[in-house]
């Protein structure tokens, strides 16, 4: 793998940072949107802590960019016919909705 290093020593672009670290991350997205749903052990949970009493099902363990998780989430979402939201690496899905996502990820070839 080729290493992106660069001599900037000052720019007035304020967005060049965010350029440089988009173009140093691009091979981890790459290789993170590469793995098989078959080798992320996924774990679905109930929440109700910190909620007011009302309950999240969320969905932990996935090992992809926040684009890929954002369009599965909102193909979770869909199927459940819920709404819910993603935060960093997880998915929360409002509502006790255990069995129709772990049905749903066992179609897709995950292992729940």
């Amino acid at each position: 793998m080729k290493e992106n290093k660069t001599k900037l020593v000052y720019s007035t672009d304020p967005g060049i940072r965010r350029k440089i670290e988009a173009d140093r991350s691009g091979d981890k997205n790459s290789q993170a949107n590469s793995i098989l749903p078959e080798k992320q052990k996924i774990k679905i949970f109930l929440q109700t802590k910190g909620r007011r009493g009302k309950k999240v099902t969320v969905i932990q363990g996935f090992k992809y960019d926040p684009e890929k998780i954002s369009n599965l989430a909102r193909e979770l979402k869909q199927f459940c016919g819920a709404g819910g939201t993603v935060k960093g690496q997880d998915i929360e899905i409002q509502g006790d909705k255990r069995k129709q996502v772990a049905e749903k990820l066992g179609g897709l070839g995950y292992r729940v």
